[in-house]
């Protein structure tokens, strides 16, 4: 509309122009003199009104796959000028498959002062996102003309960590290994040591209260204790070129991710140490609840974009670990090298494969579905579990 009102004013005045020569009518050719200086009055105060800006975005550092987003957008005039008001709008990577994009309030910068506006959205693809690029548009005091300018920020980098997805597995008992050893339901790791602070939830003992941080966050804490079976299990992912299958906002690899952040958290109440080998060069010893973050963080930055297979990744992990470390190996592709490893390691550690079903993801994939080889793994004494579909 106000492109409409502007072009519909430009040819009036040249019209009255027009008209007034032809007729020798001064009246005219003032007031076409005057519509045309109106169009260049509104156009230069919506040229001026998106110059000289600085611009500032904040965002959270990571934030969950649907969870609702708030990025915060400071602006600073570096000029002097009464300036209309402008709208922001953010160029958000396409791969971040966003939702619920609002629009941010208009605002109207002043000189040295910071003003803020802000929008919200969901984030709905796992993975590390980074971008710079923000237009600033703005209109003249009559709403006749419109501006719009591009803007490059400071980089901004959010993480988008998966959610953990729920899956229904009968999880290795490990017996001799440890992990059976593990207490499990909501009282889990009441040994001697203690292993750090996490928030209370319903069944848990009044005497592990930990009131100095109770008192400190306002919520009730509790302490947690190593388990006296000092349990262990490694979780591998299928990380080679390729092996990614799908498109849109769940891959086999996304699956994966979702999968091993429940199974984590699941082990981690049973006070199992999990370790992820080949993405984590030292792990901290941390309360349950930070250690799920580093998880959570670890797996929205995993990318399928290393040459190394399934299992040469296997045998790499298996000279850093303890033996009798159950060992999680997730894989949608058969490349055929996890037979081998596995043939390998056998007697050491404890092997669990999670198989996925290539064809749910790309049907093009199945004859490299690594569920087809499910058999030949139980015969190389592995634990073989086939994991379900994840939907979109």
């Amino acid at each position: 509309m106000r492109r409409v009102a502007g072009t519909a004013i430009a040819w009036a005045s040249a019209f009255l122009g027009i008209v007034a020569i032809l007729i020798n009518a001064p009246s005219l050719f003032y007031m076409s003199f005057a519509l045309i200086a109106t169009m260049i009055a509104c156009y230069l105060q919506s040229n001026l009104a998106t110059r000289a800006l600085r611009i500032e975005r904040i965002a959270p550092k990571s934030v969950n796959v649907g969870e609702l987003v708030t990025i915060e957008i400071v602006l600073w005039s570096e000029r002097k000028l009464k300036r209309p008001l402008v709208t922001i709008t953010d160029h958000l990577p396409e791969r971040l498959s966003s939702t619920f994009i609002g629009p941010s309030l208009p605002v109207a910068p002043a000189f040295d002062l910071p003003v803020r506006t802000m929008y919200q959205f969901r984030p709905m693809k796992r993975g590390r996102f980074r971008w710079k690029n923000i237009k600033v548009t703005a209109t003249d005091a009559l709403g006749l003309t419109t501006r719009t300018v591009s803007y490059e920020t400071e980089p901004t980098e959010v993480i988008v960590v998966p959610t953990p997805i729920p899956v229904a597995l009968e999880l290795p008992s490990s017996a001799g290994w440890g992990i059976n050893e593990a207490m499990s339901g909501q009282a889990s790791g009441a040994g001697i040591e203690p292993r750090g602070i996490r928030e209370y939830v319903y069944g848990d003992s009044l005497r592990h209260i930990h009131w100095r941080s109770s008192a400190r966050t306002g919520v009730l804490q509790v302490k947690e204790f190593q388990a006296g079976s000092q349990g262990s299990a490694a979780f591998l992912l299928q990380r080679t070129q390729g092996t990614d299958v799908g498109k849109g906002n769940v891959t086999s690899l996304d699956a994966m991710a979702g999968h091993a952040l429940y199974l984590s958290e699941q082990l981690l109440r049973q006070g199992v140490t999990i370790t992820f080998p080949l993405q984590e060069t030292q792990t901290m010893v941390r309360g349950e609840s930070e250690r799920r973050e580093d998880i959570a963080l670890m797996l929205g930055t995993l990318m399928a974009d290393v040459p190394d297979t399934i299992g040469a990744d296997v045998i790499r992990a298996s000279e850093s670990m303890e033996t009798g470390t159950t060992m999680y190996v997730m894989v949608s592709i058969d490349d055929g090298s996890l037979l081998q490893a596995i043939d390998r390691l056998r007697g050491r550690y404890p092997i669990v494969v999670l198989t996925y079903d290539a064809t749910a993801y790309d049907p093009k994939r199945v004859s490299e579905s690594a569920s087809l080889m499910n058999e030949s793994y139980r015969q190389r004494g592995a634990m073989v579990m086939q994991m379900p579909e994840v939907m979109q």
